[in-house]
């Protein structure tokens, strides 16, 4: 991955704001889903926009704990009816029950940020990195590997933490995603340079699979591909993708169905 200096300068500027569980949107090839929408009617507006343009990414931002029984619905009914990669998103640290429904409900990525890993900052701000981190290590005993993301804001901490908090998701088994929040000087404007070097030599290094998040980092960095794909290449990966695409929904399903009928067995 390479750095956009001109997108830089930009998002450090006007970041790129993160979906709500209100929003209904399209950017590009990713269609933003809340999950306090009204199902069927979000459906169909889904479907419409989904017949006239190209979807590589569907993401879904779950909202507060009350009304998740919603977004899971959302993200059963998404699945069942487009056959596209299905990223989700908890913005509290869910429970291991949380995780579970949403991987069975048809989540192929989950996303429990830890927004800064400065334990001072975090605590400034109202996050509890503690909880959030044993949420996210709850969550790959559940997802395939590196299928669990958190994102960091690069901006609001100096860039040693950022980098500290880089290193220690890629040891958890867990992607690192960028998100740039501000910058008041042009330090800080290096510092987050500094930060997404850094984060990318860790993919590298960490053979970590970013390919199917490429669609979002473009939306919310100035990050991009060192290689852009030719019209052949860019088929053949598509291709590939819908295979993988296939064999995790088989392997979900087999997963799911044998811990139904493990309950049934035991009568509960």
């Amino acid at each position: 991955m390479k750095i956009d200096q001109n997108r830089l300068n930009i998002l450090t500027a006007h970041p790129t704001q993160l979906p709500a569980a209100h929003d209904l949107r399209r950017d590009g090839r990713i269609f933003f889903v809340g999950g306090e929408l009204s199902v069927n009617e979000t459906l169909e507006t889904m479907f419409d926009s989904f017949c006239t343009e190209s979807t590589d990414l569907f993401y879904l931002s779950f909202g507060p704990k009350e009304t998740c029984q919603r977004g899971m619905e959302m993200a059963r009914q998404i699945k069942k009816n487009f056959s596209v990669r299905l990223m989700g998103r908890f913005d509290f640290p869910a429970p291991a029950s949380f995780t579970e429904h949403a991987y069975a409900a048809g989540v192929d990525i989950l996303d429990i940020p830890l927004w800064v890993f400065d334990p001072a900052v975090a605590t400034q701000r109202g996050f509890d990195t503690a909880a959030t981190i044993e949420s996210l290590r709850d969550a790959c005993s559940v997802f395939p590997r590196w299928s669990v993301a958190s994102t960091l804001l690069f901006g609001p901490e100096p860039a040693d933490s950022t980098m500290k908090g880089i290193d220690t998701l890629l040891k958890e088994g867990i992607v690192p995603l960028p998100a740039i929040a501000w910058s008041e000087s042009g330090a800080a404007s290096e510092g987050i340079e500094a930060a997404l070097k850094h984060l990318a030599c860790g993919w590298k290094s960490h053979d970590v699979t970013i390919k199917p998040l490429i669609p979002l980092i473009r939306y919310t960095t100035p990050l991009i591909p060192l290689e852009q794909p030719g019209l052949f290449r860019g088929l053949i990966d598509k291709l590939q993708d819908r295979r993988h695409l296939a064999a995790s929904d088989l392997r979900r399903h087999l997963r799911v169905q044998a811990a139904e009928n493990s309950l049934d067995s035991a009568g509960l």
